[in-house]
């Protein structure tokens, strides 16, 4: 089998894959052809010979050029980067590695917020030392109440980190599913069709949605007017999910207290974006699953995919 891996990235040093990446994909795999391909122009060439190719995108005129193409697989979850027409009959696989990962970012996100770390940051640009100031924005995490808005592979990795704080969590998907071994009997999963009921009683609400016209503006002016005052919105899924003038008035009138995006509906952050200026609105640059072992459990992934696909 001819595998060509062609997964570059010109930012993030942990999403090119290195020589080490291609020792452990040779382990996992033994018997496999794997090509790593630094450009366009050698993936292309080493296209022909291709069976299974590794990639971060694929341009659709590329089919031309792979008539032994089979599957194509990529280390994102979101089924945006790429479309490849089911008429091709190339199969596209997707990868759910990041759950874990990602979850560590929103538990990291929630306790920085509620036990004053991001506030002792801000506070100490100006070498303000405050105990009052603290004192009024600091509280348990324990007790309060998630809500999970998309509890697939992503969501259940948050709830599974989150829950040993003693919080309780309601994940909301379109398609009801049995409750995980973790969730208690304070627990629950409902439909997107009863979210607004749970809104209001929300303490922090996470967005882990797919892009596309479903989940575009889901939280919207008035989803974002059902929350308490208190509450605090997390997005790791796709930055179309929130109506984003709507969260700016909401974050300017203190109808909620804040909010923290690792995805925005536009990347990157332009330098006249109004969310630059927004208060208690914290973005990280799409980055809430880099880890220096991001390629090492795609390759796990991967291999395992294969060998249930191929024997």
């Amino acid at each position: 089998m001819n595998i060509t891996v062609f997964i570059t990235h010109p930012e993030v040093s942990c999403w090119n894959f290195s020589g080490t990446n291609y020792k452990h994909m040779q382990q996992e795999l033994p018997g496999t052809t794997i090509k790593v391909c630094s450009s366009s122009e050698e993936f292309c060439d080493q296209l022909p010979r291709t069976q299974v190719a590794c990639v971060w995108y694929f341009k659709e005129e590329w089919l031309a050029l792979a008539p032994r193409l089979e599957w194509i697989i990529t280390p994102a979850a979101g089924k945006d980067y790429f479309h490849i027409p089911p008429s091709s009959g190339i199969d596209v696989g997707y990868c759910s590695f990041h759950g874990e990962l990602m979850g560590e970012t929103v538990a990291g996100m929630i306790l920085a917020h509620v036990r004053g770390i991001r506030d002792t940051v801000l506070l100490w640009e100006n070498r303000v030392w405050s105990r009052d100031h603290l004192s009024k924005r600091m509280r348990s995490l324990r007790g309060s109440h998630i809500v999970i808005l998309g509890f697939g592979h992503i969501g259940n990795w948050i709830g599974t980190l989150v829950k040993p704080f003693g919080v309780r969590i309601t994940g909301v998907k379109r398609n009801l599913i049995n409750p995980p071994l973790y969730f208690d009997k304070n627990d629950s999963i409902i439909s997107i069709e009863d979210m607004d009921s749970v809104l209001p009683l929300a303490d922090h609400l996470i967005l882990a949605l797919p892009g596309g016209e479903e989940t575009t503006d889901i939280i919207d002016e008035k989803r974002i007017a059902l929350l308490p005052a208190h509450a605090v919105i997390y997005n790791v899924g796709r930055g179309n999910a929130i109506c984003e003038p709507a969260l700016i008035q909401a974050l300017k009138k203190g109808k909620i207290e804040a909010a923290y995006l690792d995805v925005i509906k536009k990347e990157p952050l332009s330098s006249g974006s109004p969310l630059k200026d927004c208060p208690n609105l914290f973005i990280m640059p799409h980055a809430s699953a880099i880890s220096p072992n991001y390629l090492d459990l795609f390759i796990q992934e991967f291999a395992e995919k294969y060998r249930n696909r191929y024997g």
